[in-house]
């Protein structure tokens, strides 16, 4: 089992030399030249978790048109599926979608989710709508001058 692990590490680690963000499972089936099983996936998405803990790139969930560049778009999901990628602007943009990340990622994450607390805060109705803020007047909500306009 060691050995498909170590297979599917220097896989991955390929695939992100090539491309700043990479799909595990679908990065997979394109090694192997077809759909892989689910024990086959499982052990990519160790491999993946290792590279992670390693520092050498971040793991996160992303929706397909998340990240530019993505290797493999074929299927197109509805689902958020584990991505490797390396590429520091959808860290920036998505921390909250990391699941793993150490050494200098660990920054970059954070950095992230202040950016992104900032632009809530900032936000009224956004502030509002995650429980941080009052209910923003009439003029400056949207929901309301649509529903008034009616």
């Amino acid at each position: 089992m060691s050995s498909m692990i170590s297979t599917c590490r220097q896989m991955l680690l390929a695939a992100l030399d090539q491309h700043p963000t990479v799909n595990i499972r679908e990065s997979l089936a394109k090694s192997l030249g077809g759909t892989a099983t689910k024990n086959e996936v499982a052990v990519a998405q160790r491999a993946a978790r290792a590279i992670a803990e390693e520092g050498r790139a971040v793991l996160m969930t992303l929706y397909s048109d998340q990240a530019k560049g993505v290797e493999c778009q074929t299927r197109r999901s509805h689902a958020a599926v584990l991505h490797l990628t390396v590429d520091e602007d959808v860290v920036l943009g998505l921390p909250y979608r990391v699941k793993i990340a150490t050494g200098k990622w660990v920054d970059v994450v954070e950095e992230g989710k202040k950016r992104t607390n900032e632009r809530i805060d900032n936000d009224p109705i956004l502030s509002w709508m995650m429980g941080r803020g009052p209910c923003p007047p009439p003029s400056s909500n949207p929901f309301r001058r649509a529903a008034e306009t009616r």
